[in-house]
């Protein structure tokens, strides 16, 4: 077909390509940056209500056996965590635990959840067969603070957390600058240039009755 000579083709240039191949590169880039970003608030977020859950176990078990809480906490910080493992117990029903063995087994069975291991994950089978922890924190550290003869003890549960925050800041939620628990675990990694880290702490108050308390 002719085209008269008052008609001209037009089609689209190299660069008009380029230019709408980028715009929705860069599209596409900004949409998997915020999936990844949601992907770490969520994974953060669970991980928070799993401290928390853990934190009030705690709590409850100290609220069963207040009458040893020396033996959880004698005086100063006690500290669970990879680096620092309570002792293994084992308490039944035909060689139940005095008070201060139920204190220790109280701990053992805490670090269990903190890292995961009362839930297990098996892979293979036979001989070849592997079991991985499911569940529990992140790197989890479990700190129980209290002084002698008192009645009120302060429960933390630290863990690494998805991103750094920054120490010291009051505007940000997770600041966990007011409590040392797993401050010094080189996993948090903390950087002194920045004043950042990846630790997130979470803590609870816990008051035992009016006293004395061992």
């Amino acid at each position: 077909m002719q085209l008269s000579p008052g008609r001209r083709l037009r089609g689209y240039t190299l660069i008009e390509v380029l230019i709408t191949v980028f715009i929705i590169a860069v599209g596409l880039l900004s949409a998997a940056a915020l999936q990844a970003m949601s992907k770490k608030a969520a994974f953060d977020a669970i991980q928070r209500g799993s401290a928390n859950i853990l934190a009030q176990d705690l709590v409850e078990r100290l609220r069963g056996n207040a009458g040893n809480l020396a033996s959880y906490a004698p005086n100063g910080t006690v500290t669970v965590s990879a680096d620092a493992l309570p002792a293994e117990q084992t308490c039944t029903a035909d060689a139940p635990c005095t008070g201060p063995q139920l204190a220790a087994f109280d701990l053992w069975q805490w670090w269990q959840s903190l890292d995961g291991a009362s839930e297990r994950i098996v892979e293979g089978s036979g001989s070849t067969a592997s079991r991985s922890n499911a569940g529990g924190l992140r790197s989890p550290t479990g700190c129980i603070l209290r002084s002698a003869g008192s009645c009120q003890a302060t429960i933390a549960v630290a863990w690494r957390g998805m991103t750094r925050i920054r120490q010291g800041d009051s505007d940000h939620a997770d600041d966990p600058t007011n409590n040392s628990c797993g401050q010094t675990r080189a996993d948090y990694e903390w950087n002194s240039g920045d004043q950042t880290s990846y630790r997130r702490v979470l803590v609870l108050q816990v008051n035992l009755g009016a006293g004395p308390c061992p």
